[in-house]
């Protein structure tokens, strides 16, 4: 009996084994080494217009959007894997996700809602690629002014009693 639970247990993991494994592996993914390259080496070089925008002074619960838009200023194609804000105020709504071809120009656009917050602020948001380095940071800065407003669009609470 114990030499056929062993028997069992080897032909199961055996037979698990052949099942395909359909990850993406970096064979499938060129990453540049991520120093001592060398000038032959093509690699991509993303190269922002401006990492830095100041909205200046903002109402709390004011909106604002902002597109940073940039350059492959290297030799091979540009590829944005992931757009990432530092909170849930700031919210990347879209960007160019198909890779970027040497000389061509992208976009980030996001949008930054001051609600919740006061005083200065500076947020930022991380953008990784398959450049030398790979992460870069781009910032939004303002200041925040007023008083935070409860909205009137709110339902009324409701309570019901009931008597025992």
């Amino acid at each position: 009996m114990r030499n056929f639970i062993i028997a069992f247990g080897l032909v199961t993991s055996l037979l698990a084994c052949k099942e395909e494994n359909k990850q993406i592996t970096s064979e499938f993914i060129h990453f540049p080494p991520s120093s001592g390259t060398t000038s032959s080496e093509k690699v991509p070089v993303i190269q922002f217009d401006s990492s830095i925008v100041n909205f200046g002074s903002l109402a709390i619960g004011e909106k604002v959007d902002h597109t940073f838009k940039f350059t492959n200023t290297g030799n091979a194609p540009l590829s944005i894997t992931q757009v990432s804000p530092s909170c849930g105020c700031t919210v990347p709504r879209n960007w160019t996700r198909d890779p970027i071809a040497p000389g061509a120009s992208g976009e980030i656009a996001v949008t930054f809602n001051s609600k919740g917050n006061t005083g200065f602020v500076e947020k930022s948001i991380t953008v990784l690629t398959n450049c030398i380095p790979s992460a870069h940071k781009l910032l939004i800065k303002g200041n925040i002014v007023g008083l935070e407003v409860e909205s009137d669009d709110k339902p009324p609470i409701e309570m019901e009693m009931t008597t025992h």
